[in-house]
């Protein structure tokens, strides 16, 4: 037995927008404190310049392989 009704609400356009635009600020917000904490978190900071460093060198592993090791496995 399906006991979910299907309802309609009205709701104002302006109420709507200003929901929207909160949310907007919201993930902005979110994208900055996540830079900010990845930016002063050392090990990150140290895994990142690792890896870069391994990139010039030209030791860096094929994507393929690593999709098929960590994901398809």
């Amino acid at each position: 037995m399906n006991t979910a009704t299907k309802q309609t609400i009205n709701l104002p356009k302006a109420s709507v927008g200003r929901l929207l635009d909160a949310m907007r600020f919201f993930e902005l917000a979110q994208d900055e404190i996540e830079d900010f904490l990845v930016s002063n978190n050392k090990t990150i900071i140290a895994k990142i310049k690792k890896a870069h460093g391994e990139h010039l060198k030209g030791e860096s592993k094929d994507f393929q392989n690593l999709l098929k090791k960590y994901v398809y496995n």
